[in-house]
C-alpha cells in the first residue's frame, strides 16, 4: 500500500484541479466542481472551491471569462468557446465585448447586493460602490433599480432554462427527463453561482404588481418545460398533473434552503425525489 501523501501536497493538488476547472469549465459553479472532482476521487466541498477561487480572483463566471479571454483565440478549445458564449448570454455581441463584460459583473455584484441586503435596502449607488465604478456608470446599463433587479432574474431564468432544456433533449424515456431536469435544476440551486441561486431565492421576494409582471414572464417559459414533462409521464386517470408540477417545483425550489454540500450529490436528490413520487403512482 503506497503511503499517504502529506497533507499539504494533497491540498496543492485540489488546488492545481479547482483553478484548472476553472480554466476548462468557467461556467461551471462551485458545487458542479465539488461534485466533479469527488467523483474522480478528490474530496473538495463547494466551499473549498469557493475559497481557491476567491484567493485568486475567480469566483465569478464573470471573473473566470475575463482571465480566459487573455489568452489568444486560437489556444481555447470548442468547450471552452461554449462556455464563453453562455456566460456572454448570447446577446448577439462578440465573444469578448467589454460593455458586455461590464454589463455581467454588474449584474453579478447586484444579485450580492439584492442577496445581502434585500430589495428595499439596496440602492443603486451600494451597488456602484461594491462594482467598483460611479453610479451614473449603472445607469447606462439599467434604466433603475427595479430595471436591474429584473434583469438579473431574468438572466438567472433564461440560463437554467437554456441548461435543463439541453439536458433533457438526448433523453427519450419521460421519467429519466424529468430526473435529468431535477439534476440540473438542484445543481444551479445549490451550485453557488450568485445568480442563479439568487433566483430561486427571489421566488420568495415580493415587489411592485408591474415588477412581478415582468419576473412571470421569464418563470412561466421555465415552468413550460415542466408542464411539458409531466404531461407526458405515463400517470394514473385522476391524477391533477398541474398540481403536481406545482408541488414538485416546490420541493425542488426548496433545496436550496437545506442543502449541504459533501452529503448528497444533486443527482442523488433528484434521483430519489422522482423515485418517491414514480413508485406509488406505478401503484
Amino acid at each position: 500500500m503506497p503511503p499517504a501523501k502529506p497533507a499539504s501536497k494533497r491540498r496543492q493538488e485540489i488546488e492545481r484541479a479547482v483553478l484548472r476547472h476553472a480554466h476548462e469549465q468557467p461556467g461551471w459553479g462551485q458545487a458542479r466542481v465539488a461534485e466533479s472532482m469527488t467523483e474522480r476521487g478528490q474530496r473538495v466541498s463547494a466551499a473549498g472551491v469557493r475559497w481557491i477561487w476567491q484567493r485568486h480572483g475567480l469566483e465569478t463566471a464573470a471573473k473566470r471569462a475575463a482571465a480566459l479571454r487573455k489568452l489568444p483565440a486560437a489556444r481555447l478549445s470548442a468547450v471552452q468557446k461554449a462556455a464563453l458564449a453562455r456566460i456572454d448570454g448570447r446577446r448577439g455581441g462578440p465573444v469578448g465585448e467589454v460593455p458586455l463584460l461590464a454589463r455581467e459583473h454588474l449584474l453579478a455584484v447586484a444579485v450580492r447586493e439584492f442577496s445581502r441586503r434585500g430589495f428595499a435596502r439596496t440602492s443603486v449607488r451600494s451597488i456602484a460602490e461594491a462594482a467598483g465604478i460611479q453610479p451614473g456608470s449603472v445607469y447606462y446599463h439599467f434604466a433603475s433599480k427595479d430595471d436591474l433587479f429584473v434583469a438579473a432574474h431574468s438572466a438567472g431564468m433564461r440560463e437554467v432554462t437554456r441548461d435543463v432544456a439541453a439536458a433533457i433533449a438526448a433523453a427519450q424515456d419521460p421519467w429519466q427527463r424529468l430526473e435529468i431536469a431535477c439534476t440540473v435544476h438542484i445543481r444551479h440551486l445549490v451550485s453557488g453561482n450568485d445568480l442563479t441561486v439568487w433566483t430561486g431565492a427571489s421566488l420568495f421576494l415580493f415587489n411592485s404588481p408591474e415588477m412581478q409582471r415582468q419576473l412571470r414572464a421569464e418563470r412561466d417559459r421555465f415552468e413550460a418545460l415542466y408542464r411539458r414533462l409531466i404531461e407526458a409521464l405515463p400517470l394514473p386517470a385522476g391524477i391533477d398533473r398541474n398540481l403536481l408540477r406545482l408541488q414538485l417545483l416546490g420541493a425542488l425550489n426548496w433545496t436550496r434552503t437545506w442543502y449541504r454540500p459533501g452529503k448528497r450529490a444533486p443527482a442523488d436528490i433528484a434521483r430519489h425525489l422522482v423515485k418517491v413520487l414514480r413508485e406509488p403512482l406505478a401503484r
